[in-house]
């Protein structure tokens, strides 16, 4: 990286790469797997959610670098780059599985290489604008967002499975006999979407215990979250955290409208 060859025909640049991949690489989980079942339960009931079937991590038995992995990823000095920004990270992760393979960093250090190449000084934060800028115009249609919140989700979940839970849900006055089968991701999980959401200075309004407690909340107020339920302390139902995300990025390309940069 940083050469002015293609970084696919240097020797150094690919054993660069290999060498952090190598030191990073874990291995692929079937998305199917670990998304299936809330797919089928949102789907089966009686008032579909608008939710989405996160699409399926294709490299289930290929290494992989996922976002842990991503975060400690080292880059030679004249890039500099942050891969807790979540453009970036949008570009890096090409098929936007979730997870990242080798052919995906090796086409990212090719572009960031390219633009090395057409000159400028403020390099890393030109590469982060142009990264922003790409997500913000794949979001811009109302898929486009339900897909990236889709790919939030995976990116920050990684292989922790959704827990399902049939929650008891009130109907006028009596209580639904069956219940509905709904899901939750564990606190981990969202306190990654967090620390993700830092890049958006999400700290200048919530702590992340802060972020936490407006979750359970949420999902408290829609009566998905009963306080007398403890063994959902741990836990955070994933229709909140889809809804949050919807409305974040919905907000987040208004913003972008509002200034002019996307039509």
């Amino acid at each position: 990286m940083g050469n002015t060859s293609s970084v696919r025909r240097s020797k150094p640049a690919m054993g660069y790469l290999m060498g952090e991949f190598n030191r990073l690489k874990s291995h692929g989980v079937d998305g199917e797997a670990v998304w299936g079942c809330w797919f089928k339960g949102c789907t089966s009931a009686a008032q579909p959610s608008p939710v989405t079937l996160p699409q399926a991590y294709t490299h289930v038995e290929d290494p992989v670098l996922t976002l842990s992995a991503l975060q400690r990823l080292a880059t030679p000095e004249e890039f500099m780059l942050d891969f807790k920004h979540i453009g970036t990270l949008w570009k890096l992760d090409a098929n936007h599985d979730g997870v990242v393979t080798f052919e995906e960093l090796v086409a990212f250090a090719e572009f960031c290489n390219d633009q090395k190449i057409l000159g400028d000084l403020e390099l890393s934060q030109k590469l982060k604008a142009l990264f922003a800028m790409e997500m913000a115009a794949d979001a811009r249609s109302e898929n486009g967002q339900y897909f990236w919140v889709d790919w939030m989700l995976k990116l920050v979940a990684q292989d922790m499975t959704p827990r399902p839970f049939r929650m008891m849900r009130l109907k006028g006055t009596e209580m639904d006999e069956n219940g509905r089968l709904t899901f939750y991701i564990h606190n981990d999980a969202v306190m990654n979407l967090y620390n993700l959401l830092k890049s958006c200075q999400i700290t200048s309004h919530l702590g992340m215990q802060d972020f936490l407690d407006l979750m359970h909340q949420m999902g408290e107020a829609l009566g998905l979250q009963p306080l007398m339920v403890k063994e959902l302390d741990e836990w955070v139902n994933m229709e909140v955290v889809h809804h949050w995300l919807k409305e974040f990025i919905a907000a987040y390309m208004a913003l972008y409208r509002e200034l002019g940069l996307i039509t």
